[in-house]
């Protein structure tokens, strides 16, 4: 019964405080990246928050719906 409780609790940790925890460490890496990129630097890492975004997206609807 302990177990279950225990283990009930890190996934609800994993699915609601992973996503802000990583939201936050991206959103410092872009802003940190951005300041120090050149215009053809500044397009990939637009490309690569599309795709990160979507990716971000489709976990988290998972996690939360799983």
């Amino acid at each position: 019964m302990i177990l279950d409780v225990n283990r009930y609790n890190f996934l609800v940790m994993i699915k609601f405080i992973l996503p802000i925890v990583v939201f936050i460490v991206a959103v410092y890496g872009i802003s940190y990246f951005w300041t120090n990129s050149s215009s053809k630097g500044k397009k990939m890492i637009a490309i690569g928050l599309i795709v990160g975004v979507l990716l971000g997206i489709s976990l988290t609807i998972y996690l939360l719906f799983d």
